[in-house]
């Protein structure tokens, strides 16, 4: 898969579920001759130098149970500087496919704009459920636009904010309120984050819907659009975009001592929850459990991991909102399922400078599938992890 995405000018790794189905594709299509613009065609309008620290630490108690290493630079890859190019076609025309994005010029499929995960053939190359696209619906027409559309799954928090928005930043850098072709936000996140995108910059937001055919004059986006996550949050460039984006408040009061906030998931669940709340509320005299972060906005739920010195939960448990908080915890706890869980939570505490430990609990299966198992932790391993030195 990596030395067929090699050879289409895309250097980045395909993460999870989405990595196995992109490396089936690429298997078929792996002959195939995609059909792309010619060189003269989409011309490079930026280009900026990015470095990545991949640098991380992480204290965990059991680290013969965790599946990658301690402490280091991101395994196989390495922290050279990464040079991102926005690309610029004239008259790109913009649609959905069954949930990816095609960008075509003409009747030729520019393969550095589309989205990544499918065999990019032009319609000529269908696998099994794979259909070639149908006559659009209807039809807009834009001066200029600028492509944001990703290949993750957006309504996923964490993806939205590390993976899409650090796009948008990109966009900026072009001058001028230049509408955004996104992804249509169904999540209540993402359209108040894209309508502080609007507020803040002066943005139009345009939705690419379902039956839609944009025609854009000039057409700005990113080369080799492909699921990048977790390499572009840990740029300068792009962590610093995103923290400006929910300012909090001036001047947080600093997080009462002792103070901890435990984040509860009904995904990758703890299924012994209760037994490791009680250990809690025996020896953490300050501590909030937050059941569900659904009915705070992003700078509410970032203000209040912001308000506590040590926060813990199962991976993915809101860990982003570290980006967001004015004032980060002095200590993050991630609760892990064996085989389960990324270095990503990791990467940004390594960034603001939060002690980042990880306890791993054995993995349980759920009816939520392989990449959400539940997990059994030990409490009083948990809780040693949180209050040692």
């Amino acid at each position: 898969m990596l030395e067929h995405n090699r050879r289409q000018g895309v250097s980045t790794a395909v993460w999870g579920d989405a990595g196995a189905e992109a490396a089936r594709q690429a298997l078929q299509c792996v002959a195939a001759e995609l059909p792309a613009c010619s060189d003269g065609e989409a011309t490079t309008a930026l280009r900026l130098d990015t470095p990545l620290d991949l640098a991380y630490g992480v204290h965990c108690d059991a680290p013969e149970r965790l599946h990658f290493p301690q402490r280091g630079g991101l395994p196989g890859l390495n922290s050279s500087p990464v040079s991102l190019e926005v690309a610029l076609l004239k008259g790109g025309v913009v649609r959905l496919w069954q949930g990816y994005h095609l960008v075509s010029q003409g009747t030729a499929l520019v393969a550095d704009a589309s989205s990544a995960y499918w065999p990019l053939a032009g319609g000529l190359l269908c696998g099994d459920g794979l259909l070639p696209p149908a006559e659009p619906t209807r039809r807009e027409e834009l001066p200029e636009a600028f492509l944001v559309c990703d290949d993750v799954d957006g309504t996923n928090f964490c993806h939205f904010v590390c993976d899409v928005l650090p796009k948008i930043a990109l966009a900026g850098e072009c001058r001028r309120r230049i509408p955004l072709v996104v992804d249509a936000p169904c999540q209540p996140f993402q359209r108040e984050l894209l309508e502080r995108v609007a507020a803040r910059w002066g943005h139009p937001i345009v939705p690419l819907e379902p039956g839609l055919e944009l025609a854009v004059g000039q057409l700005f986006y990113l080369r080799r659009a492909i699921h990048i996550h977790p390499l572009l949050r840990c740029s300068g460039l792009a962590m610093g975009w995103v923290r400006q984006l929910v300012d909090a408040r001036p001047a947080p009061a600093p997080a009462p001592a002792g103070s901890v906030l435990y984040l509860c998931r009904q995904r990758r669940r703890v299924v012994n929850e209760a037994a490791l709340i009680a250990a809690l509320q025996r020896h953490t005299p300050r501590l909030q459990v937050v059941h569900g972060l659904e009915g705070l906005g992003v700078r509410e739920q970032a203000e209040l991991v912001g308000r506590h010195q040590r926060v813990l939960g199962p991976h993915g448990a809101a860990f982003t909102h570290l980006l967001f908080a004015g004032a980060a915890p002095q200590r993050a706890l991630e609760l892990m399922a064996e085989g389960n869980g990324t270095l990503s939570f990791a990467l940004i505490s390594a960034r603001l400078g939060i002690d980042h430990r990880i306890h791993v609990g054995a993995a349980l299966p759920s009816a939520n599938g392989p990449n959400y198992p539940d997990l059994r932790v030990d409490p009083e391993a948990v809780l040693a992890l949180l209050e040692e030195d």
